[in-house]
């Protein structure tokens, strides 16, 4: 592990369950620890000279043991609700169902406003959705005139246009003729309505071209005719395949066969018609942008005549789809209204924290909020160190407590939201956003600065010394070391750049490697086993001109937080933080950048 200390470290004790109030701690570099133990020591001597003259000093010591260093991250927040809804009530008020302090179920009619003026808005929405869709289909049937088709097989004349022309709707463009068969109508005596039906052959005369052809009576109609010489007619439709040479206005004469062989003759003469003929029109303004036919040319059914740019109504048909897309969205929008916020039901279960409305004069709305708050769960909002960060997870189990004036309340928590990306302060200490949330069911409500502790699990196990025991030289860190005899590789801290030098006879400067601390013990990897007696300070046994022992604190000493940073072996980078011990025999200990 590179960290020497992190925030809350515990000692090498189980941790109790419940825990009072502690000062949060961050790591610092050994260095910094130097520092800070220097100036410690220096206003030990200092105080030292200024009290005491010379008396006997009493040696404090410790022992190094073996196990793990405990680490948790702690901090404060303030709470806010996991899950809360505000509504902003702004029109006429009609009834209202809530008061600040009600519990409500998701899904509880708060209040009810006047939606008289959605309702005349949506009526008017409506007229003008109508009338876009009636412009809509006009440029829609414009768009698929574009083109002009044969609406039968027949033979193309006339055509009146050529590519480039610009023509309006209705503009004659062609003729198009089916003469593959001709009709005429004549008129039989009503003496031969019952003999005459359709699809009886037929004989038609046609004296100009001499010609004799058989037809078929299409059909038969019941008219009130009546000859110049007074006879009473019935009209009979004929049509007869034409062999080339027939043409619209020919005479013919056209007699049937009885079923007695009699000859059944038409009162009248008739002329020949095309049985089918158009005039083919623009539907549609535009320029002619192409003409796929020539005079007396045979066409297809369904085959394209003509093309008529349609581009202007392209634009159009955007236009007018995009208005009615906004108006069906407002309209949508107004319905969604009055039924979600005209009528306003709770979305959440919760305490009403707020509910109340005024009259506001200047707009003449009645205008106010409501707040809810699901009091079944709390959270908040912490930031992490950087380095602290490395020992995270979504998921983990958080103590989070709270002291009242009579007593302290903890609370299991989880953290629910460790942020991906850091964010850098002044100070140059990124830090990551988190979430800590608490089931509270009730018990804890917003707005209540609470104390939270993760337990970030225990370093390897290691040899533990008291961290006021250890002294710093040129080339690294020591302890004074209780023994019969100097170890092979101690050394002499006044020619070493020891930061002690004064300690009792039959302790000796052990070299030693470090790794990580909390504010009372620090790992040594290597130079000192458990179970060694360490020296850690003196305490001055009387004051001169008094009768009682000096009060050196032996628990913690605070120390102002902002020492420097630095980096050492074994250790992490230690920001701003505070650091708990006694004035120990510690002075200015190099270790990493200076």
């Amino acid at each position: 592990m590179n960290i020497l200390l992190k925030m809350g470290k515990k000692e090498n004790t189980p941790a109790p369950q419940k825990f009072p109030r502690r000062k949060k701690i961050k790591k610092k570099t050994l260095l910094g620890l130097s520092v800070l133990i220097l100036f410690l020591a220096g206003g030990t001597i200092g105080i030292r000279a200024l009290f005491f003259t010379e008396e006997e000093q009493i040696a404090l010591t410790g022992t190094t043991t073996y196990g793990s260093l405990n680490e948790a991250i702690e901090g404060s927040g303030t709470t806010t609700a996991a899950d809360s809804v505000t509504y902003d009530v702004d029109g006429t008020v009609l009834e209202w169902y809530v008061s600040a302090g009600d519990y409500v179920e998701a899904g509880d009619l708060l209040y009810v406003l006047d939606s008289s003026e959605a309702e005349d808005e949506i009526v008017e929405y409506e007229v003008e959705l109508e009338q876009f869709y009636e412009n809509l289909a006009d440029v829609q049937e414009n768009i698929a005139n574009q083109t002009v088709c044969a609406p039968f097989s027949g033979r193309i004349e006339e055509i009146s246009v050529e590519e480039g022309d610009t023509v309006n709707n209705g503009a004659v463009l062609a003729q198009l003729i089916d003469d593959s068969y001709m009709k005429t109508t004549l008129y039989f005596n009503d003496a031969y309505q019952s003999a005459i039906s359709p699809g009886m052959s037929v004989q038609v005369s046609v004296p100009d071209q001499m010609l004799t052809l058989t037809g078929t009576v299409a059909q038969t109609y019941d008219v009130d005719y009546v000859t110049p010489e007074g006879l009473s007619c019935f009209a009979v439709e004929i049509q007869v395949a034409n062999p080339g040479s027939l043409t619209e206005g020919v005479s013919v004469t056209c007699w049937l066969t009885d079923s007695d062989g009699s000859e059944l003759y038409a009162a009248t003469d008739g002329s020949l018609q095309y049985c089918q003929s158009a005039t083919l029109s623009a539907k549609t303004n535009g320029e002619i942008l192409s003409v796929a036919a020539v005079d007396y040319q045979h066409v297809d059914q369904g085959a394209t005549l003509f093309s008529i740019d349609t581009t202007s109504y392209t634009s159009q048909l955007e236009s007018l789809q995009k208005q009615i897309e906004n108006t069906e969205k407002n309209i949508a929008d107004l319905e969604q209204s009055i039924a979600t916020e005209y009528s306003r039901y709770s979305d959440i279960s919760g305490k009403v924290i707020t509910a109340d409305y005024s009259h506001n004069r200047i707009t003449g709305n009645d205008m106010g909020t409501i707040t809810i708050y699901n009091m079944e769960s709390m959270e908040i909002s912490i930031n992490v160190d950087e380095l602290d960060a490395d020992y995270l997870t979504v998921g983990m189990p958080v103590t989070v407590y709270r002291t009242t004036s009579s007593d302290t309340e903890y609370y299991d928590a989880e953290l629910t939201y460790l942020s991906l990306e850091a964010t850098s302060s002044t100070s140059g200490v990124s830090t990551f956003a988190a979430t800590i949330t608490i089931p509270s069911n009730d018990q804890l409500s917003a707005g209540v600065t609470v104390y939270y502790s993760i337990d970030t699990g225990g370093s390897e196990e290691a040899v533990l010394a008291p961290v006021q025991a250890l002294c710093s030289y040129d080339d690294g860190y020591y302890l004074l070391v209780q023994g019969e005899t100097a170890p092979e590789d101690a050394i002499d801290p006044a020619q070493a750049g020891g930061s002690v030098t004064d300690y009792p006879e039959g302790y000796y400067a052990v070299p030693v490697e470090v790794g990580d601390a909390n504010e009372q013990y620090i790992q040594i990897l290597s130079g000192v086993e458990e179970g060694a007696t360490v020296f850690l300070r003196y305490q001055n046994a009387a004051p001169t001109g008094g009768d009682t022992t000096s009060q050196v604190e032996t628990e913690e000493t605070s120390m102002p937080s902002g020492g420097p940073d630095a980096n050492f072996p074994g250790a992490g980078n230690f920001g701003n933080a505070s650091w708990n011990f006694g004035s120990g025999p510690m002075g200015n200990m190099p270790g990493g950048n200076r």
